[in-house]
């Protein structure tokens, strides 16, 4: 651990998310919980299922929780309401020093919940919020672009600093006049070199998941993520659809488009090749059973998928959205395609087919340059700093 992290702080720092489902927003809090725990007196605060996976993973390394019961991902006027008086009931017990907020919902609710409690108190904590990536970001109507983009403006002013987690955030939200710079960070996320199966291991635990047993000449691709609209999926299966060779896609995650990316799939009559296998606890350990990872995304903040599969030394794919940009040079530590175009990932795929010293190439030069700048160490050195600043 680093050297200005060795002395306990004895302040209390507290974690809120809206969700503990399998995701990057999750990730971020379990490593930074689990990173700081000996250096502030650490707590998470989670809506949703009480039985969550971030829920667990925090429990089996002792870390207290805190269950948001009416805190969830959907609108619903009652509990919102409900949820707000829950957070601040929450501020009031635990009186932490520094609370992080992630996610925009509980990044508006837990920021307007800290100005109260602060009015209350003499206790003044700090209030970090983390926009992984900014949902005005997504497609939509001038209309509800301009709502999202006014609640994330008034959502920030009751924020203290903003963690930015790509360049493309950070430069999206000067343009938007969300915050000062003064106020934004940008902090990449990042991994630790995780412990991966070997390829034979890990492509027989795939083949249980799938029901059919994977050879080494099988040509298998995987997407790890939610199962959002901003994923771009549907191109991606329809990238499937468009190739002659006999190859797999295996899609880890769970979402809201579960049943229109199901009825894609049998409309394609793919259903021996596309796998939708939901949420895996620690899906990156998997990795090496795959030939390439393809991220079809339309909106992006910073993908954890292209760091864990760079760790991997798996060849990636993926759209030039949000920050995948920062990392992916095209034909250098990746293949970088333009968003919402099937052919190009079809293309992308069959590149990756038939040129083993190309992805080789890409491989190396990927974990080249997350084993350099995106460190670890960084992530935890750089947030502790806005932590203290």
């Amino acid at each position: 651990m680093l050297e200005f992290l060795s002395m306990k702080e004895g302040k209390k720092l507290l974690f809120v998310i809206t969700q503990g489902v399998v995701g990057g927003a999750q990730k971020n809090v379990f490593d930074l919980a689990n990173s700081f725990k000996d250096t502030y007196e650490v707590s998470v605060a989670i809506g949703g299922d009480i039985n969550s996976d971030l829920s667990n993973k925090l429990e089996s390394q002792k870390i207290k929780t805190h269950h948001l019961k009416f805190l969830g991902r959907d609108i619903n006027i009652l509990d919102d309401f409900l949820a707000f008086f829950e957070i601040l009931k929450l501020y009031k017990k635990e009186k932490p020093d520094i609370i992080h907020l992630h996610s925009s919902k509980v990044g508006l609710f837990g920021a307007i919940a800290g100005f109260i409690y602060k009015l209350g108190t003499k206790h003044k904590p700090k209030i970090i919020f983390t926009a992984h990536g900014w949902i005005f970001k997504e497609e939509m109507s001038k209309e509800k672009r301009f709502a999202t983009v006014f609640l994330a403006w008034f959502a920030a002013k009751f924020q203290d600093k903003i963690i930015c987690v790509s360049e493309d955030d950070f430069s999206k939200a000067l343009k938007y006049k969300v915050a000062p710079a003064r106020e934004l960070y940008v902090v990449y996320n990042a991994v630790s070199p995780d412990k991966f199966l070997t390829k034979e291991k890990a492509r027989a635990e795939i083949g249980k998941m799938i029901g059919k047993e994977l050879s080494g000449d099988d040509f298998v691709i995987t997407n790890l993520g939610r199962l959002y609209a901003n994923k771009g999926l549907g191109y991606l299966i329809d990238a499937v659809k468009e190739l002659k060779q006999k190859m797999f896609l295996v899609v880890f995650g769970d979402g809201p488009e579960k049943a229109l990316l199901k009825s894609q799939i049998t409309n394609h009559k793919l259903q021996n090749n596309i796998f939708l296998v939901g949420d895996i606890s620690d899906a990156s350990q998997y990795l090496k059973a795959f030939d390439a990872m393809a991220l079809s995304s339309i909106k992006e903040g910073f993908p954890y998928a292209l760091l864990e599969a760079g760790m991997a030394g798996v060849p990636v794919i993926a759209t030039n959205v949000g920050g995948i940009g920062e990392i992916i040079k095209n034909d250098e530590t990746g293949i970088l395609i333009e968003s919402k175009n099937n052919k190009a990932l079809a293309d992308s795929i069959l590149k990756v087919y038939n040129d083993k010293e190309f992805c080789q190439k890409i491989s190396v030069n990927l974990k080249k340059v997350i084993t350099k700048d995106f460190s670890f160490e960084s992530l935890i050195e750089k947030t502790e700093w806005v932590y203290k600043t």
